[in-house]
C-alpha cells in the first residue's frame, strides 16, 4: 500500500499549479476608474496636436481622443483613438471637480482641433463626431451628467477651453451632459430677487462641482473670479466677465435643483 498522505498529494498539486491565476471567484464590489469626461480644445491644428499627443515633442501631455476638424487624405478621420480608457492619459494637469483631483486618474480626455474654442466655431461634423463618440462612452461608462466637463471647469485658474463656442446645451439635447429646465429658471426668478453673500455663492459653486479653497473669504479673489469665468463660459457664456450676476446665480441653483436636489 502507498505512503502517500494527503500532505504529500496537496504539495504535489501546489507545484503543479502554482502560480496560477484562478477566475473562479469576482467580487459584486467595485466601480469604474473613470468618473469623469474632460473636453478640451488643442489651441492647434490637427497634424500639429497630433504631433504632441503621441509623445513626439518635449511636451508630456496625451489625451485619449482627438476630434479632427477636417479630414484629409493623410488623416481621413474625425476621431482618432490615441490612448485605451482603462490607462491614465496626461490631458488635465493640476485639476479638481467635486470629490476628485489630478483628474487624470479619473476621467478620459477628448481633445478637439480649434485654435482658440472662444474665438472660432467648432464645424458641425465635428461636433457631430464629439456627439456620436460621447454617446459611445456613455454607453459603456456611467458618468453622471454634471461630471462631463470642460478644462476650464476642473483648472479654472490655468485653463479656458473647449471656449464659450462650445455648444454645451447642444450636447445636452443630445442627452449628454448638465444643462438647467427652464421652468426650475422661472422658479427661482420668482424666488430670488437679490444675490446672497459670496460665501454662499462660492458654498453652491462648490457644492456642484467646482473647486473653491476660500469659501468664507467674502472678497471676489482671483480664484473666485475664475471659477466664475468658467461656470459662465459653460452655461451662460454670452458675457463672460467673472461678475457673478443674479441670472448666473438662478442658473446655478437650477443646477443645484435638478441634479442634487438642492432647493
Amino acid at each position: 500500500m502507498s505512503n502517500i498522505n494527503s500532505s504529500t498529494i496537496l504539495d504535489s498539486y501546489v507545484s503543479e499549479s502554482t502560480f496560477k491565476i484562478s477566475t473562479k471567484y469576482k467580487s459584486k464590489n467595485y466601480g469604474s476608474r473613470i468618473r469623469e469626461i474632460v473636453i478640451h480644445d488643442t489651441e492647434g491644428n490637427f497634424e500639429d496636436s497630433l504631433n504632441i499627443l503621441l509623445g513626439k515633442t518635449k511636451l508630456e501631455v496625451s489625451a485619449h481622443y482627438l476630434i479632427n476638424d477636417n479630414p484629409t487624405p493623410q488623416h481621413p478621420y474625425y476621431i482618432y483613438r490615441l490612448v485605451p480608457e482603462n490607462l491614465r492619459s496626461w490631458h488635465a494637469g493640476i485639476s479638481a471637480w467635486k470629490y476628485d483631483t489630478n483628474l487624470n486618474n479619473s476621467s478620459i480626455g477628448i481633445e478637439i482641433v480649434n485654435l482658440d474654442g472662444n474665438k472660432h466655431p467648432f464645424p458641425e461634423k465635428q461636433i457631430e463626431a464629439v456627439i456620436f463618440l460621447m454617446k459611445k462612452l456613455l454607453k459603456e461608462y456611467e458618468v453622471s451628467p454634471v461630471n462631463i466637463v470642460g478644462h476650464s471647469d476642473i483648472a479654472p485658474t490655468r485653463k479656458v477651453d473647449p471656449g464659450a463656442l462650445f455648444p454645451w446645451e447642444r450636447l445636452f439635447n443630445e442627452g449628454i451632459g448638465a444643462w438647467y429646465d427652464q421652468e426650475d429658471i422661472t422658479y427661482y426668478r420668482k424666488k430670488i430677487t437679490q444675490l446672497p453673500p459670496a460665501s454662499l455663492i462660492k458654498s453652491h459653486l462648490n457644492l456642484y462641482g467646482y473647486k473653491i479653497d476660500n469659501i468664507h473669504d467674502p472678497t471676489a479673489g482671483e480664484e473666485y473670479i475664475s471659477v466664475i469665468k468658467a461656470f459662465q463660459r459653460h452655461f451662460s457664456p454670452n458675457k463672460i466677465d467673472g461678475v457673478m450676476s443674479l441670472d448666473n446665480y438662478i442658473i446655478l441653483r437650477a443646477l443645484l435643483k435638478k441634479y442634487y436636489d438642492v432647493e
